[in-house]
């Protein structure tokens, strides 16, 4: 197969699993304490040591060994204890490698998708975009070693962790956003390039679990990077923060909104605010119209769960003395809104759920009392395709006016021609956005995160730093009202 010398190095590593001797990862935080791997769990309600110990495949006495105070005081709900990841162990580079027996990287097949990669520029190369077709993992390296010398050493080396799941026999549908993510990021890249800044991309797609992910980062061949971009899920994660602290990188969080490291690694940068940040947000908006606004919380059947980031909510709610008042599922059925709903100012209601589905059967009184109770729901952003006639109120990382340049989308129609997975929001303008403020980051000064505004196409993007020894979570939230 002929070599292609082109602008970026694409290299996909993709092994296939003869035997697995580990357990599968489960959908836990990991944590590294002593070089011992545990998850971190929070215990739910009705659960003992003992069933906790079968859901995780260890002994009990393993469970009370890592927690020793359970000797005395016993499982308490919410609490947080650490579980022995059985399979899991730590590696001198990475503290959650995955113990497995591969065989050699396969080829890279395009499954049902064109993957579309921009060229590797030498000084004499201008065309900024081209595709690659399948290509051998192994005649990608040797290609690297050719291209080390000749590497500029003032490009920025960037790579990105994504799930594309190219070797998949039947690739889940919803990875296809990753593939939109992917393709706004080649775009925001290529326009830097084309500035006249050298960029060198390393792409690896690691799948949904954290096995690749640990495989990838404790391999002896990693190359030194400025930055990462990925994974997109929360094991993974864990283990890319821990390289990254350990090598002094650049990790991008794209699509999580609570990353365990975060309040002490000061590499991560979490674009997705916290449900913390977005409910003292919102509780300061409403704070401004003091007597005006009533928040009507709405009580569930006892013993359910509320969600964390309502249960936030609340609390912001009093931390500002918001007027707030409460009503029951029932009273709302029986059209009893007197007492908790106010006449002549704007009552903002507050369910203590987050699934449209669940309001179905107290909406239309809802919209029956809004004649006589001015009434605004408080919407999740996923519900922005549901039929609500209530004005509706809502906090998103998102604009609500989406300003999309002729230009981005003459390259999107060249290059990617083909539908989009979603359209609002667009997962390409995310990669786009996201993509383009790291890498301005990356060409400035990193001093400038906390002070630096910066508007992107679909987003609006201000990080700010925890605490001094902690990372970066993106402040940028808006308040939309429709």
């Amino acid at each position: 197969m002929q070599r292609l010398r082109v602008i970026y190095l694409f290299v996909i590593i993709l092994m296939s699993t003869a035997a697995l001797s580990a357990q599968t990862v489960l959908p836990y935080p990991l944590d590294t304490i002593d070089g011992k791997v545990y998850y971190r769990y929070t215990v739910e309600r009705s659960i003992g040591l003992y069933r906790i110990s079968k859901n995780f495949g260890v002994s009990q006495e393993e469970i009370l060994q890592a927690n020793p105070h359970l000797q005395h005081s016993g499982l308490r709900y919410d609490e947080v204890i650490l579980v022995p990841a059985k399979g899991l162990e730590v590696s001198s580079t990475v503290a959650t490698s995955i113990k497995e027996e591969t065989s050699a990287p396969t080829k890279v097949a395009d499954k049902g998708k064109k993957l579309i990669m921009p060229r590797r520029r030498w000084q004499e190369e201008k065309q900024p975009i081209v595709e690659i077709d399948a290509v051998a993992v192994d005649s990608m390296m040797a290609e690297n070693d050719t291209t080390i010398a000749l590497r500029d050493s003032n490009a920025i080396r960037l790579a990105m962790l994504l799930p594309l799941q190219t070797d998949a026999l039947k690739r889940d549908k919803n990875i296809d956003r990753f593939y939109d993510y992917y393709a706004g990021a080649l775009i925001a890249i290529n326009e830097v390039q084309a500035a006249g800044q050298a960029i060198e991309v390393f792409t690896y797609d690691v799948g949904k679990t954290a096995q690749k992910t640990c495989q990838l980062l404790n391999d002896s061949t990693w190359t030194q990077v400025d930055a990462i971009i990925g994974p997109a899920y929360t094991q993974q994660v864990a283990a890319a923060s821990i390289f990254a602290q350990q090598d002094s990188t650049w990790l991008l969080v794209p699509f999580l909104s609570n990353v365990a490291d975060l309040e002490h690694n000061p590499y991560l940068l979490q674009f997705n605010p916290s449900e913390t940040a977005e409910a003292d947000t919102l509780a300061k908006y409403l704070a401004q119209y003091g007597d005006s606004v009533n928040c009507v919380l709405i009580e569930t059947k006892a013993g359910d769960v509320i969600p964390s980031g309502i249960e936030a909510l609340h609390q912001a709610l009093k931390t500002y003395h918001v007027p707030t008042s409460t009503i029951s599922l029932t009273a709302i059925l029986t059209d009893s809104l007197d007492g908790a709903f106010k006449a002549g100012i704007e009552n903002v209601v507050i369910f203590n759920t987050e699934k449209f589905s669940n309001l179905q059967a107290v909406m239309p009184h809802l919209i029956q009392g809004h004649s006589a109770y001015p009434i605004t729901l408080l919407s999740r952003y996923s519900w922005q395709n549901e039929k609500i006639i209530l004005p509706q109120l809502y906090t998103t990382i998102f604009s609500d006016s989406i300003s999309v340049t002729d230009a981005y989308e003459e390259i999107w129609q060249q290059y990617f021609n083909h539908t989009l997975s979603s359209t609002q929001p667009r997962y390409d303008l995310l990669g786009y956005d996201q993509t383009r403020h790291l890498l301005q980051l990356l060409q400035t000064s990193t001093d400038t995160i906390n002070t630096q505004v910066w508007h992107g196409i679909q987003s609006d993007i201000q990080y700010q730093q925890l605490n001094p020894e902690g990372g970066y979570e993106n402040q940028q939230i808006h308040i939309i009202r429709k």
